[in-house]
């Protein structure tokens, strides 16, 4: 592990305190834990890849009209 030095809200480290000494853990264990949650959810929400529109196969001559239908897609919620 590689040690690092954080900076708290003094209402936080409180809590944050009272948590770790009520599971009987350290406040180290808790921020890692913490730290571990966001990443994955970060890491979950890039790799998601059901949020991108769903587009139809279009003959290669009609490919000149892409732009329009990316616009129909987005005006349809195929993105936000």
């Amino acid at each position: 592990m590689i040690r690092t030095q954080i900076q708290l809200p003094e209402e936080d480290y409180e809590r944050l305190r009272n948590v770790a000494s009520r599971q009987g853990r350290s406040m180290a264990d808790c921020i890692r834990e913490g730290i571990d949650l966001f990443l994955r959810r970060t890491e979950s929400e890039t790799n998601d890849f059901s949020r991108l529109p769903a587009f139809h196969a279009r003959p290669p001559e009609d490919l000149k009209d892409h732009d329009r239908w990316w616009a129909e897609a987005v005006a349809e919620g195929g993105e936000s």
